[in-house]
């Protein structure tokens, strides 16, 4: 075998293991908007959200290094985050209408903060690439909390990602002045 050839089969070899890397990302991401429309969430627009998600974590796990580290991160952030809404509608809030802007908004937008404080603190433990662990990070949770806050509409969606940022760069700020 030439040497050529060699390093030919072994690049493929490679690239096909991060391909399949990045289809089992797609396949978290279609078994999150699964639950997402078992909870009663809008079939098209989850359909719409998972199809960015399948693609963004797919992307992200193929590229490698923290990037895909952060794919992980961003989707059990997210989730958690995405469970919000459900969390307040077993209390007995009302998620439509009115009502939804006093409830569902400020419960994104807080879960949006906590999420960007774990993921934050993640980044900062990072050795290499904190600041793209957090980015892809805060990227996949967005989406994946869009699932449960498109119930606040619009608002419920932006709001999550307000909080995101304005709680995650603080702590990853203090976090990397600390180290």
């Amino acid at each position: 075998m030439e040497p050529i050839e060699l390093r030919h089969r072994a690049r493929r070899a490679y690239e096909l293991g991060r391909a399949r890397l990045g289809a089992k990302a797609a396949g978290a991401a279609l078994l999150i908007a699964a639950a997402a429309v078992a909870l009663g969430r809008p079939p098209e627009l989850t359909a719409l959200l998972c199809a960015a998600l399948a693609a963004l974590v797919a992307a992200l796990a193929f590229r490698g290094g923290a990037s895909a580290r952060a794919v992980t991160a961003g989707l059990a952030a997210g989730s958690g985050a995405m469970l919000a809404p459900v969390v307040l509608m077993t209390a007995g809030c009302s998620m439509f209408g009115p009502a939804s802007m006093r409830f569902c908004v400020p419960a994104c937008v807080v879960a949006g903060g906590v999420v960007g404080a774990a993921l934050a603190l993640l980044a900062a433990r990072e050795e290499h690439g904190a600041r793209e662990f957090l980015l892809a990070g805060t990227a996949v949770a967005a989406v994946t909390a869009s699932f449960g806050c498109t119930l606040g509409g619009a608002a419920g969606v932006v709001g999550m990602a307000l909080g995101t940022v304005a709680a995650g760069a603080p702590v990853w700020l203090a976090a990397r002045a600390h180290r």
